[in-house]
């Protein structure tokens, strides 16, 4: 018993030695985190393959790996069509948004809305993003030092420190260069882990056939539930609407995402780049949806919450690769090792992006004089260090909520005001059972006959609303709203108040076509053509441009 904990804990501690040896090159054997390009920006000469990697590997944590298995455990496989929707998504970011952002080379991607409209809303949405960063962090600690705690015994309290300390290490002194290529050797151990994991539950369940015949007794494989009804959970029109908003928001305009295209040296790399981060994107969360239908399948007749052999449904991965994996020694802990990787990924990617948003949207403008290239690294070091300390405070916070998966000037405010109102009305209903989802069924018909049942759901007092939801009278309906829709009504909010702010209050202001991107800066070219030149007149100038700017904006 004690050989196999101590090789349980080899595959992690390899993959954390590793991690700070990676650190440990990048800032003393190559010592070029110097200038504000080396820390954030890796001297702009990075390549595709590790920032493809880090792509992936700072967008998937432990939130993914844990959570959509259980997603698709629980309320079935619907959310897996964003594998198709991602197409679209890739040529939404590729035509709409990477032409302007690597055009325009910037260091905080929050700079474009300085150029677009003003220095307050550039300020205000880089402080709204910190915030969120801030309070996403801790989430993505919390996650696989609770799969560690179910597999090791070790409180989540001790686990969490050192995460975060070799986390902030290697970040700290290592810059973009060590975090992309951590990122990289992380991505193995996650990736080799899920590939075990996959396997091994093919071989428990019986094959590929087994687990469909499964899961479609179990009502699990319903991908295309046509429903436009906005309060369900999950539905055909959740998914590929309300989830491909928020996707393209974290892969298109998201400072990391941008950072990292920008750290590439041409146009046609960031745009392969880009081609294989969502594509990549995708097939994980395929992936763990498959684990998710591998669980169902090995469990269909013996739940695990209900039998009381775990407290929620947060512990349905670890649990299930304790079962199949526990007699060999090692794979437990090669999984361990993907969920941390996942999490180290996911926090050193945001804290190396946060500092330069905080330092050259903040630092910068509040001093009053130059800052040299060598202060200006160190000023951002100690940024990682001190939001590193306090997303590791913040933890015990994160152990209150509950659900792993969930969670112009005038019209960002709105947006963030209303969105933000809904949100937490609704996460307070929540965790006091004022709204409760229905799950697919389960079964104990399985379980050993001396078990003791946990009932999971009791929804005394609660009306059934629709298929998905049961509230409470004294809450109000717009609380039920999909958490995958969060980001459309956010968004359809920025736009109407924004656009109205606009009309009421018309501004004259000059315009970058660079801020523009192509279609629209062609559709502007086209139609000035069109209505004001003439052909000999040849093509117009800048000063001729910019008026067409002004007055088709």
């Amino acid at each position: 018993m004690e050989l196999n904990l101590l090789a349980e804990f080899a595959a992690f501690a390899c993959m954390m030695t590793l991690s700070v040896l990676i650190g440990l090159y990048y800032g003393f054997v190559e010592r070029k985190q110097n200038t504000v390009d080396d820390y954030l920006l890796g001297g702009k000469h990075m390549s595709v393959f590790p920032i493809t990697m880090s792509l992936i590997a700072s967008h998937v944590s432990g939130v993914t790996l844990l959570g959509v298995p259980s997603e698709v455990y629980v309320y079935g496989a619907q959310y897996l069509i964003i594998g198709v929707i991602n197409i679209f998504i890739i040529i939404i970011v590729i035509y709409i948004y990477l032409p302007v952002f690597y055009d325009l080379q910037l260091t905080s991607v929050y700079e474009y809305l300085e150029l677009r409209f003003n220095s307050t809303i550039r300020r205000i949405c880089s402080l709204i993003y910190a915030i969120s960063l801030i309070l996403y962090i801790p989430i993505v600690i919390y996650v696989p030092a609770l799969a560690f705690n179910q597999i090791s015994s070790l409180g989540v309290h001790f686990i969490t420190p050192i995460i975060c300390i070799v986390c902030i290490f290697y970040t700290t002194i290592g810059g973009l260069k060590a975090v992309v290529w951590t990122d990289a050797l992380q991505s193995f151990f996650t990736t080799v882990s899920m590939a075990i994991v996959i396997v091994l539950g093919f071989i428990q369940v019986g094959g590929l056939s087994k687990m469909i015949k499964a899961n479609i007794e179990g009502n699990r494989l319903e991908l295309f539930k046509m429903d436009p009804d906005p309060f369900l959970r999950n539905s055909f029109w959740t998914i590929s609407v309300g989830l491909s908003i928020s996707w393209i928001t974290s892969q298109a305009i998201h400072p990391g995402s941008v950072q990292r295209f920008v750290a590439l040296p041409s146009y046609n790399k960031a745009r392969k780049t880009l081609i294989y981060f969502i594509l990549g994107l995708g097939v994980v969360k395929i992936l763990t949806g498959l684990i998710g239908i591998q669980i169902y399948t090995k469990y269909k007749d013996c739940d695990p919450v209900t039998a009381g052999y775990i407290k929620d449904n947060k512990n349905l991965l670890p649990y299930f690769v304790m079962d199949v994996a526990s007699k060999i020694p090692g794979l437990t802990g090669l999984f361990i090792s993907g969920i941390v990787s996942a999490a180290l990924s996911t926090m050193s990617a945001q804290l190396n992006t946060v500092s330069g948003t905080i330092y050259e949207d903040f630092i910068v403008k509040m001093m009053g004089f130059e800052i040299t290239q060598s202060t200006a690294s160190i000023i951002m070091k100690v940024i990682v260090v001190i939001v590193g300390i306090i997303c590791v405070a913040l933890v015990s916070v994160v152990e209150k909520l509950g659900g792993i998966l969930q969670g112009a000037l005038c019209g960002m405010v709105a947006s963030l005001a209303v969105t933000s109102w809904i949100v937490y009305g609704a996460q307070i209903a929540i965790t006091n059972k004022n709204i409760q989802f229905t799950t697919r069924a389960v079964s104990v018909s399985g379980c050993p006959a001396n078990i003791t049942i946990h009932n999971s759901t009791d929804y005394t007092g609660l009306y059934r609303m629709n298929d998905d939801v049961y509230v409470s009278p004294d809450v109000p309906k717009i609380y039920t709203l999909c958490y995958n829709h969060y980001s459309t009504l956010g968004m359809l909010i920025g736009l109407a108040v924004g656009l109205a702010v606009s009309l009421i209050f018309p501004t004259e202001q000059d315009y970058d076509p660079k801020l523009l991107t192509p279609c629209i800066r062609n559709f502007v070219f086209t139609k000035y053509t069109a209505h004001t030149k003439k052909p000999e007149d040849g093509e117009p100038t800048a000063e001729e441009y910019a008026l067409v700017q002004d007055t088709q904006l």
